[in-house]
């Protein structure tokens, strides 16, 4: 029997899927503590991003660095300074700095 090959857009679509539900299980297994099995999810998660060239919709729930979840405030400390999020990672001491969207004034 041959062997059945998906589109590349099934198989991307499947990715995303895939790629959504490792990030769940990161969130759980960060929340209960387990870092080093939410590591392992978000580098497989990143890999599986990079192979099918997903759109990563996650970057701000990890370190680039270390690869480490994101769980407040026991691995990532969030500050708000001059118009910046800046979240530092405790694990590795990389600081993420991301432009704040500026307020939107009702009536004008």
């Amino acid at each position: 029997m041959a062997r059945r090959h998906l589109s590349r857009s099934d198989a991307r679509d499947i990715a995303e899927e895939r790629v959504d539900r490792l990030f769940e299980l990161a969130e759980k297994e960060g929340v209960a503590g387990n870092d080093e099995r939410a590591r392992r999810y978000v580098g497989l998660a990143l890999k599986m991003n990079e192979r099918h060239k997903v759109r990563a919709r996650h970057k701000r729930k990890y370190c680039p660095e270390c690869h480490v979840y994101f769980t407040p405030p026991r691995n990532v400390r969030v500050r708000t300074r001059s118009g910046n999020v800046a979240m530092t990672c405790l694990s590795c001491g990389n600081v993420l700095r991301y432009p704040l969207k500026p307020k939107k004034v009702e009536g004008a």
